[in-house]
């Protein structure tokens, strides 16, 4: 688990777009930069994100996920 330096931990949507969700009673917009959706929260958010099943066209599966520090690296510079 990375995060940033105001403590909170980075959580990626698998894929690029900017994604509106309510998990856990909480909403949240997935911030695109770079071609990478990501999500600063609190390290207590974390379990229901990385727990949460989503999709479309009827797929069912669990999109969120912890980045590495790589993809963490492209969504904030642009380079790896």
């Amino acid at each position: 688990m990375i995060k940033d330096e105001n403590g909170k931990v980075y959580i990626r949507y698998y894929q690029p777009v900017p994604k509106y969700v309510i998990v856990a009673g909480k909403e949240y917009v997935c911030d695109v930069r770079h071609a990478v959706s990501m999500l600063l929260v609190n390290e207590n958010e974390v379990p229901a994100l990385l727990n949460h099943i989503g999709g479309c066209c009827g797929g069912q599966r669990k999109v969120f996920s912890l980045p590495n520090q790589e993809t963490i690296n492209v969504w904030c510079t642009g380079n790896r």
